[in-house]
């Protein structure tokens, strides 16, 4: 038998800034990866002295980031290539000073032609959440966990 009262929503403001701030930063990552995948600028949902760090590449600051993005967007647009980014088992933990350490697996599915792939990546994030509830990326760092090279014989 379920305790009906242990399952019940809190009204604590601090659960609800809790839930405000994951709904935020969720939103954040599915827009990001949503205009990753489209071609698209990613560069107003970055701070202005933000930082992107990977094993193949590093950029530093807004405009840097969102032209190396966008030129990886082109790049496989150019080959045929498309890609889908998505995220799952998003953990957020709040560090102060209204930002978070938000730690995320992303799935990258890419398709060219018959031949396509699949990268799983781990994230480590740092975004911001400012007083109008603005929410944005500090720093997106990724590391590869696993790579696997999808054919469809």
């Amino acid at each position: 038998m379920y305790d009906v009262e242990r399952f019940t929503m809190s009204n604590s403001p601090v659960v609800s800034d809790q839930l405000a701030a994951r709904v935020r930063i969720t939103q954040l990552l599915d827009e990001f990866s949503g205009r990753v995948d489209r071609g698209s600028s990613v560069a107003d949902l970055l701070e202005e002295r933000s930082r992107f760090v990977t094993p193949v590449w590093n950029a530093e600051g807004r405009d840097e980031i969102a032209k190396k993005l966008l030129a990886l967007a082109e790049d496989r647009k150019e080959k045929g290539r498309e890609a889908r980014h998505i995220t799952a088992t998003v953990n957020t933990e709040e560090i102060g000073a209204g930002r978070f350490r938000v730690r995320s697996l992303m799935i990258v599915l890419m398709q060219a032609d018959a031949n396509g792939g699949l990268t799983i990546g781990e994230h480590d994030d740092i975004v911001s959440i400012d007083a109008e509830g603005s929410c944005r990326f500090v720093e997106r760092s990724m590391k590869p966990a696993l790579k696997f090279a999808l054919s469809a014989q």
